[in-house]
């Protein structure tokens, strides 16, 4: 007989959730099924901060969900399904079981910067002058990647999520070619101290989330993404010329190594080159 797992003040269950992968409905699933008194719904630490940093005009709202330490999250919640690095909730909570799922990473940079074109100025004026790093998103999708300013979230974010606060990661500058193993090696050492990852392109993992978890997860489907107005609603196959598409695949070099370590596991009976294209 399958044991449902049991999280309590002080001893969550932790969604580390991968910008754009997915996880707004994993989240509201896991809350659904674990009911929690007190939980971290969404928020942000430092671990994907570009040069865009600075607090002034961003709302009290906006602020409370930014974590700056460990220490800063509560220390009595049940769950949590935020944008929060590993590194942070597993020095907040070092008994936390900790969950992840990875996303395609050219789908998942693709979906970023749409989601920043759909952004209005009405929602952007929470966030102060730090609004600027979602209005790089208007750019061009060559400029967008070649953005300094917005280097954790163009470049191998995945990778940068989990190996943070690796010494070789810097805010607004792109990782050199020369780091690439050492940083893969931090994410994949980090990745695997998880109690259940899995991948959105595999169709069984809710199905095997479940099990892990040992109660079904009901399908819920949240659609974070509003429409992008027309004049920022890109035409993508002009936008991904050979050129674009080379930088593209470049800016993901990282993230499709730890993904391809993860699908090796997850889908054993298919090729990870062929599922990624």
């Amino acid at each position: 007989m399958t044991t449902v797992r049991s999280y309590g003040p002080g001893n969550p269950l932790v969604f580390s959730h991968i910008p754009k992968t997915a996880g707004t409905s994993l989240g509201a699933a896991l809350e659904q099924v674990l009911g929690p008194e007190q939980a971290v719904r969404g928020g942000i630490d430092t671990s994907l901060f570009g040069g865009y940093d600075e607090t002034e005009g961003v709302s009290a709202e906006m602020m409370a969900g930014v974590f700056y330490a460990p220490e800063a999250l509560p220390a009595d919640v049940s769950l949590v399904t935020a944008h929060v690095a590993p590194y942070t909730t597993m020095e907040r909570y070092p008994g936390a079981d900790h969950i992840t799922v990875l996303r395609s990473p050219q789908v998942r940079l693709l979906s970023q910067w749409l989601h920043s074109r759909s952004l209005s100025e009405l929602t952007l004026r929470h966030w102060g002058v730090a609004a600027e790093a979602f209005r790089t998103g208007r750019l061009p999708l060559r400029e967008y990647l070649h953005h300094a300013k917005v280097a954790p979230s163009v470049d191998n974010t995945i990778t940068r999520f989990l190996a943070y606060p690796h010494p070789l990661l810097q805010r607004t500058e792109f990782i050199p070619q020369e780091h690439d193993d050492e940083l893969v090696a931090a994410a994949i050492a980090r990745l695997d101290t998880f109690a259940h990852v899995n991948l959105v392109e595999n169709p069984a993992f809710m199905k095997d989330l479940s099990e892990w978890l040992g109660t079904p997860l009901p399908e819920v489907q949240l659609n974070e993404r509003t429409s992008v107005p027309p004049r920022f609603r890109p035409d993508l196959r002009a936008e991904l010329d050979a050129d674009t598409r080379a930088q593209l695949d470049y800016r993901c070099r990282l993230d499709i190594r730890v993904w391809q370590h993860v699908a090796e596991r997850v889908l054993p009976d298919a090729h990870p080159d062929v599922v990624l294209e």
